[in-house]
């Protein structure tokens, strides 16, 4: 009898079955790769060698990049310098001297970027201003005569930018007036792209009120009470200074700090619409670990540390996995409004979460990394740009 001879299909010879890594290669099957370098798989089941590359713009220290959602933008940090990046390889200087890593998101078409201290957003018309409206500095209050009652008042400032926004009031201060009495402020600081606002109380109240001052003015005297409109920002503030990632979630941009001291992070979110407004003392939750990524889509924000997967809600954070990302902007949000971003353990998408790759799919997660969705060649993708470092978790 002779002996029984192997066979291979040659049907199965056609359809690559895409990359495995992590099964036996004698054993996944003739249709799997077992590795795939400089090679794309195609949505016909094919592989095809993938497109080269070539320098493009001349730089010193890229430390961040951005791109538009709607791909029409291109933003880098370079150097310490923000710069936006033409198509044609060229590059013009936004804003200088910035240091630490760049984090952005987007909302409305304004870009956002929290970079070391700096906290900024970028206009279409590539004009570049400060995220946040800063808190005055406290003025001096004294008693004069005038028309006010007797009793207690309180006297705030705020700052109105060029563009309208009003920030955050000053902390309030306390003045007991007697009968035809007047309240003197002064020490009023005046500040180039501010309009300084004056907010007065009535007599034993607790509501403040816009009093009606001079432009540009350090000292003013109130001997009737303010009749503007009222003050709705108490206790808010710019956003937080040592700020980190930022997502948008919910009409909130979102922005993580991270505590060494605690191993936490504090997750705070902006007032909705008021991107520039953050309570400080109410509106935030705190995730334990160190954040390396935030990405929102209409139902959750992902946010995840070195060692854990979260999604939060709007109300509550729930663990999705017991492994983390490292640190870097790699997550997108795909055409299925999923959440798509690269983990310790591969490619990871939500909500729900699920793990797309980790079946077949097993190599070093690097020590930090850049990802994003992208479309060409009539293929949609998602790009990992990893560098080294880290261990495969599952690989042979």
């Amino acid at each position: 009898m002779a002996a029984a001879q192997s066979y291979i299909d040659p049907t199965k010879l056609n359809t690559f079955g895409g990359l495995n890594n992590v099964a036996d290669p004698m054993r996944a099957g003739w249709e799997f790769q077992s590795v795939a370098d400089n090679v794309n798989g195609t949505d016909s089941n094919g592989m095809e060698l993938r497109e080269g590359y070539q320098a493009f713009l001349s730089t010193t220290n890229v430390t961040g990049s951005y791109s538009t959602t709607d791909y029409s933008r291109m933003f880098i940090v370079d150097n310490g310098s923000l710069k936006r990046v033409h198509a044609d390889g060229t590059a013009l200087t936004l804003y200088s001297g910035l240091s630490g890593t760049p984090h952005w998101t987007e909302m409305n078409d304004v870009v956002y970027l929290s970079c070391g201290t700096a906290k900024l957003q970028i206009e279409l018309d590539n004009e570049v201003r400060e995220w946040g409206v800063p808190i005055p500095a406290d003025p001096a209050v004294t008693a004069t005569t005038g028309n006010l009652f007797g009793g207690l008042y309180q006297v705030c400032l705020t700052y109105t930018d060029s563009h309208g926004r009003e920030g955050g009031p000053s902390v309030p201060i306390e003045i007991t007036l007697l009968d035809a009495s007047g309240i003197t402020v002064s020490s009023i600081p005046q500040v180039a792209g501010y309009i300084s606002n004056l907010y007065v109380t009535d007599m034993d109240g607790t509501v403040f009120y816009r009093a009606d001052m001079p432009t540009g003015v350090t000292a003013h005297t109130l001997t009737w009470p303010a009749s503007g409109r009222e003050l709705t920002l108490g206790g808010v503030d710019p956003p937080p200074v040592n700020g980190e990632y930022l997502a948008v979630f919910r009409s909130s941009i979102y922005m993580s700090e991270y505590m060494p001291a605690a191993d936490q992070t504090i997750v705070w979110f902006s007032l909705p619409l008021g991107y520039h407004l953050f309570n400080m003392s109410a509106d935030y939750f705190l995730v334990p670990g160190e954040v390396t990524q935030l990405h929102g889509s209409e139902t959750a924000l992902v946010v995840t540390t070195q060692t854990r997967v979260y999604l939060y809600d709007g109300a509550k954070l729930a663990q999705a996995a017991e492994y983390g990302t490292v640190s870097g902007q790699h997550a997108d949000l795909g055409a299925d409004g999923r959440i798509y971003f690269w983990t310790k353990r591969g490619l990871c998408r939500a909500a729900p979460f699920e793990n797309l790759t980790e079946a077949r799919i097993s190599i070093a997660p690097g020590g930090q990394a850049g990802g994003t969705i992208m479309e060409r060649n009539g293929y949609r993708k998602y790009v990992a740009v990893i560098r080294s470092g880290g261990d495969a978790f599952n690989n042979r």
